[in-house]
């Protein structure tokens, strides 16, 4: 069954090379390629009738949805560092496009390393009304977006747009790990498209 969105654990560390040579969240970044993967997966078969869109929702100072290149020298992080399949996100990219902050520059990375080469647009939101983030995400749903949404729990605005994309945030199938880093539970969650509620609506989804 197709994956409709993703959540990933908003940490530079899920992207390999952001912590120097040390293995670390190997097996959340695995369940998150997985998730990636399949949701990707989804939008090349749906290529027949034009690609559906692949959007990242994530934290950040808010600006207009779309294209951006992925960085993370915001937390001290060089591209040189990372893992090549990864870095593709934050290489080779249009000089004009802006820079997206370090939570949606997690999600670029993740999709260039789990394969995807096409569009991907970028929505970052403060702490905005949940009322707005919700219709954002009820739009998106109907829209038939694919969402990797990148998790911060000091920011409520990424699970109003799931919620309102039909996604329940505590709902959806979930891989959950400790960190050999930070030693603490990294959590990646993704969601069938049979499992969704209808754009809009409070529905929750099973697990």
């Amino acid at each position: 069954m197709t994956v409709r969105a993703v959540v990933l654990p908003g940490t530079p560390l899920l992207v390999p090379g952001a912590a120097g040579a040390a293995a670390v969240l190997d097996d959340t970044r695995a369940a998150a390629l997985a998730a990636l993967s399949r949701l990707v997966d989804g939008v090349r078969r749906a290529e027949g009738d034009g690609p559906t869109p692949v959007v990242v929702v994530a934290p950040g100072t808010p600006r207009t949805r779309g294209p951006a290149q992925a960085s993370l020298a915001a937390v001290g992080v060089a591209v040189a560092w990372l893992d090549p399949d990864w870095a593709v996100a934050a290489r080779g990219r249009a000089a004009d496009l802006p820079t997206a902050g370090t939570a949606a520059s997690v999600g670029l990375l993740a999709l260039a390393g789990s394969g995807w080469a096409g569009p991907v647009d970028v929505v970052e939101l403060d702490d905005v009304d949940p009322i707005a983030a919700h219709a954002l995400g009820a739009d998106l749903g109907r829209q038939g977006a694919r969402l990797v949404v990148v998790h911060d729990p000091r920011n409520a605005a990424p699970d109003a747009v799931l919620t309102g994309f039909g996604a329940a945030p505590g709902g959806g199938h979930r891989h959950v790990a400790t960190g050999e880093y930070e030693e603490h539970g990294y959590e990646v969650r993704w969601y069938d498209d049979g499992a969704l509620a209808s754009p809009g609506s409070a529905g929750f989804v099973s697990r």
